[in-house]
């Protein structure tokens, strides 16, 4: 467990402080009950009804955290169904849990020093001012859906542009992908540290004008990766990564 993020365990503690508000509302209104207007009872009701979709949520954000280590993508099926029944507050723990989700899949590659960050003989930087723009906009949609429809799916639209924007200043001058010597430097998500990685264990699967798919098969690390050239940020990108690629075996 101590190869989770904190962020986790900060989220978990939000989400049980919003449970035990719930809980302690709703006990409190019991005893004024008759008391309330009916819209006021109307609010007391529809709290009450959200205590045992919360317990549930959080009970599989928790079950989620041994199920990482074992099986990754079914932990963070379980992390992404419970967060969304507590959006906003949930996206702490979601945030946390996608980090550690990237170092749980990639924990066998090997990390890239930071002293090798500015000694690579090729590399592209992710275009994060085009993170933030969008991050930004869904941002704007989701408060726009959730003001005039109320539902949760606004919430999940701000959630996606709120981690969207937080990440644009994780991976400023951070490397998509690039060379060291005889090895690919790449970071294989967006919630993902930096790795080195040797060519001949990179596959290039396909390629088009949108996007690019690497397969990677190394130290016990089977994943596959695709990546966004618009997220590219060298204007000169195309010259760049055509030269990265060509090292690579191609998917027959």
């Amino acid at each position: 467990m101590n190869k989770l993020s904190k962020l986790i365990w900060v989220g978990l503690i939000v989400n049980a402080v919003l449970l035990g508000a719930v809980c302690f509302f709703s006990a409190s209104a019991k005893d004024i009950y008759s008391e309330l207007s009916y819209s006021e009872r109307d609010l007391v009701d529809v709290v009450s009804l959200m205590k045992i979709p919360f317990i549930i949520a959080l009970a599989m954000q928790i079950f989620s955290l041994p199920v990482l280590f074992k099986v990754p993508k079914a932990g963070l099926t379980l992390a992404i169904i419970g967060s969304l029944v507590m959006l906003p507050l949930s996206l702490v723990f979601m945030t946390g849990y996608l980090f550690s989700y990237e170092k749980q899949c990639n924990k066998n590659l090997t990390l890239l020093p930071q002293s090798e960050q500015n000694m690579l003989t090729m590399a592209l930087s992710f275009k994060t001012s085009q993170l933030l723009m969008q991050g930004l906009l869904l941002i704007a949609l989701g408060l726009f859906v959730c003001f005039f429809s109320g539902t949760a799916t606004g919430w999940l639209v701000v959630g996606a542009g709120v981690l969207s924007s937080c990440n644009s200043f994780r991976l400023k001058n951070r490397t998509m992908i690039g060379m060291s010597q005889d090895k690919l430097v790449i970071t294989p998500g967006l919630f993902a540290d930096t790795y080195l990685v040797p060519l001949s264990d990179v596959t290039l699967i396909k390629e088009d004008k949108r996007l690019f798919k690497l397969h990677i098969k190394s130290a016990g690390t089977d994943r596959k990766c695709t990546f966004r050239k618009g997220l590219i940020k060298e204007d000169n990108y195309p010259v760049v990564l055509e030269g990265l690629l060509s090292k690579l075996a191609k998917q027959e």
